[in-house]
């Protein structure tokens, strides 16, 4: 099993890392490049703007679109996403369609041609996607909390930044982050799936040529220590529930104690045999679904609890939340308990594995965090070692009532 969970990593003469994670059973090949630029990375003032360069990527001229389109003419995908700490751009092909595949995708994310037009019509887009973003209340309710954890550091702003910034974003500020961040020694190549050493070898040679001068001066947030505020509420129009999101600030993906939360993400909120998922469904039916999870990044950590319930029901599923949490601080795991927890989590790392697109999103994020082949197969056994003791001294230094903030978002009566 650990051989599955391991991937070979190069890094080529211009500093493009390469992660190489064959299945000769696969049916197709999937290439990746991830940027690490995401919206983490960001100046406050041009917040959005990485967002807004990988909507660039694939439409911001003609001659992008046609490359982009020209994918799906041989039966393959092409997709791309922004995220905190990276933009990744995905295709997933035939296998005899991968080297010329490469070479649009390769063309798509180093060319540094935009058109102005494109760049007005892309601006009317992503305005559109934003309002979508913002008629959502759960990902609202999640901003609140975040605002709320954070003063400085840039997780508290929403991925695609504001309206207000975006109709602000010029088309040389994008040209100008471009040219910065999308070079060599920035990215990341996945490889994954059904290739011929003679595909990798074509691939990664047209890959080597690409260079650039800029070098990098990376920014990391110190730890913010002040306590936040123990309840923030705003209200909605157009919701007929109340959206409710309670956590902490906590540590970033390389601290010692990150397993034992990501843990405790799921002893509350993984499956069906989740302590929330019992409480909050099936003993008092106050809501649908509930949530729990522990979000980490390079510099950056924090949980978050989040469901959405009937307007008078809100208080009880708050006391709920916050009495699972004082259990986990005042008493240890039952050993079962804690045993069923490990296997769902490595289940759910082991079905990633197996699909195409989780693979590539999984080996890009350890890169990112870790820097090691056997980022994955380390963490695997860190969540297999991880002691009830250590879960309730996790429980008691980052989820004390006194650090936690509630948000919450009722409808407009």
């Amino acid at each position: 099993m650990s051989a599955n969970l391991m991937w070979h990593r190069k890094t080529l003469s211009n500093g493009l890392t390469v992660l190489l994670y064959p299945r000769q059973c696969a049916n197709t090949a999937q290439l990746s490049i991830a940027v690490e630029y995401g919206s983490n990375q960001e100046q406050k003032k041009e917040a959005g703007i990485a967002h807004f360069l990988e909507h660039m990527l694939a439409g911001g001229s003609d001659t992008r679109i046609q490359r982009s389109r020209s994918i799906e003419d041989s039966g393959g995908v092409l997709d791309f996403y922004t995220d905190r700490e990276h933009a990744l751009g995905t295709m997933d092909v035939l296998p005899q369609k991968l080297t010329s595949a490469s070479k649009i995708l390769s063309e798509l994310f180093f060319d540094d041609g935009f058109d102005a037009g494109k760049f007005e019509l892309e601006r009317k887009i992503i305005l559109n996607e934003l309002a979508e973003v913002a008629d959502d209340p759960a990902v609202k309710v999640e901003e609140l909390l975040l605002k709320s954890l954070f003063r400085e550091h840039p997780i508290k702003r929403p991925v695609g930044g504001y309206p207000t910034n975006v109709k602000r974003l010029t088309l040389n500020q994008l040209k100008q982050a471009h040219n910065l961040n999308y070079i060599p020694q920035n990215m990341i190549l996945v490889l994954t799936g059904k290739f011929s050493k003679g595909d990798m070898d074509r691939l990664l040679e047209d890959f080597e040529k690409r260079n650039c001068e800029n070098k990098l001066v990376k920014k990391n947030f110190a730890f913010e220590g002040f306590k936040p505020d123990r309840l923030v509420v705003e209200e909605k129009a157009g919701i007929k529930q109340t959206y409710l999101s309670i956590g902490g600030r906590t540590v970033c993906s390389s601290h010692k104690d990150s397993a034992a939360l990501d843990l405790i993400g799921t002893l509350l909120g993984g499956g069906t045999s989740s302590r929330l998922f019992i409480e909050l469904r099936e003993k008092y039916a106050i809501t649908y679904d509930v949530a729990a999870a522990h979000c980490k990044g390079s510099d950056f950590g924090y949980f978050s609890v989040n469901c959405a319930v009937g307007n008078r029901k809100i208080d009880k599923a708050r006391k709920l939340i916050l009495k699972e949490l004082a259990d986990l601080r005042a008493q240890n795991i039952l050993v079962e308990e804690l045993e069923r927890a490990k296997q769902i989590m490595l289940g759910g790392v082991l079905r990633g594995m197996d699909d195409p697109r989780d693979t590539t999103e999984i080996i890009t994020y350890m890169e990112i965090q870790f820097r090691r082949a056997s980022a994955l197969q380390e963490y695997v056994k860190k969540i297999k070692s991880v002691t009830s003791e250590e879960i309730r001294a996790a429980a008691n230094l980052y989820l004390d009532e006194s650090c936690l903030c509630s948000a919450i978002i009722n409808p407009i009566k």
